[in-house]
């Protein structure tokens, strides 16, 4: 009997430890976001660097996740610092795959004037990846319900 606790234990320990365990740098905005007002005082950030990995369905446990990486840098002279806002992504051309971008405003660790905010999603099998081309809207929001300007951001990656 103790046997088989010993084995059920072990069975347990192995399945926790293969589960992927890499996660986002996005959490939610602490503001009430339900309705925004335009607001084109509020400058759009910089966009400096995005990309976008697929997922290889290879055997290890995070072999199935896609990944993508939007690099901004808030511009100088804006009257909210970069630590004050959270960022609400669009999708306005092309077909985001399930769960890649969040439906919420989103906020991840500042340096300075920069942050980079890491998606992450299911991708499907590499053998059936099609090409994903997608244009997004990146604007900040503030915490007194304000949506400033966005910018685009044009991503994409090949299929297999």
């Amino acid at each position: 009997m103790k046997l088989a606790y010993l084995m059920l234990l072990c069975a347990m320990s192995a399945q926790a430890a293969a589960a992927c365990m890499f996660t986002s740098n996005v959490t939610p905005f602490a503001a009430d976001t339900s309705s925004l007002v335009d607001n084109a005082g509020i400058p759009a950030p910089e966009v400096e660097a995005s990309s976008l990995t697929r997922g290889i369905g290879g055997g290890a446990t995070c072999d199935s996740l896609g990944f993508m990486s939007i690099q901004l840098k808030w511009p100088r002279g804006s009257d909210y610092d970069l630590d004050e806002i959270g960022f609400e992504y669009r999708v306005v051309g092309g077909d985001a795959p399930a769960g890649m971008l969040p439906e919420a405003v989103v906020v991840a660790p500042v340096s300075g004037r920069r942050v980079e905010h890491q998606f992450t999603w299911q991708d499907v099998p590499a053998g059936e990846q099609k090409p994903l081309y997608l244009q997004l809207e990146v604007g900040a929001v503030t915490r007194d319900r304000q949506r400033g300007a966005p910018a685009r951001v044009t991503v994409h990656a090949p299929g297999s």
